[in-house]
């Protein structure tokens, strides 16, 4: 049996290394390019408005629609907006991809959680979310990041 399973783990083993070498990376960079996509259209729409002087909108929805408790609607747009552009980019390319990974974890906790449930944006997506944002937090972002390279070249040179 010992023989039997030591034979059928050598036969799988390329498929192993193929899966560790490319396939990994490969996933790594689709869960953050994923999600990065889904917070920085968000941010994307609210900056927008800004820019077509339509801000009020953007704070009203911070003020009706989902309020942050404790936090004045002005700054919680602010920082939202912020956030959205902001923390999606560096999740994206892998730079300070923690970071951004744990500040999005804490965006999804907040619409999931804080904001009040007959506010109906409570959503079962957000568990989604939030498990594929928990994998550059755990793992790290992968060889396809610019941390993977900054490391690297801080180890060598």
């Amino acid at each position: 049996m010992k023989a039997c399973l030591m034979k059928a783990d050598s036969m799988i083993a390329p498929l192993r290394r193929i899966a560790d070498k490319f396939a990994s990376p490969l996933l790594d960079l689709a869960i953050r390019l994923y999600m990065a996509e889904i917070f920085f259209q968000s941010g994307w729409k609210k900056f927008k408005n800004y820019l077509n002087d339509d801000w009020g909108s953007t704070v009203f929805l911070f003020q009706e629609v989902h309020p942050l408790p404790g936090i004045p609607a002005n700054l919680a747009a602010v920082m939202g907006t912020a956030g959205e552009l902001i923390l999606p980019v560096l999740l994206a390319v892998g730079l300070f991809a923690r970071f951004g990974a744990v500040g999005l974890l804490v965006m999804t906790c907040a619409i999931q959680f804080l904001v009040p449930a007959d506010y109906g944006i409570a959503n079962p997506i957000h568990y989604m979310w939030l498990l594929l944002l928990a994998v550059p937090l755990v793992k790290g972002p992968g060889p396809l990041s610019l941390d993977y390279v900054i490391l690297k070249s801080l180890k060598t040179g």
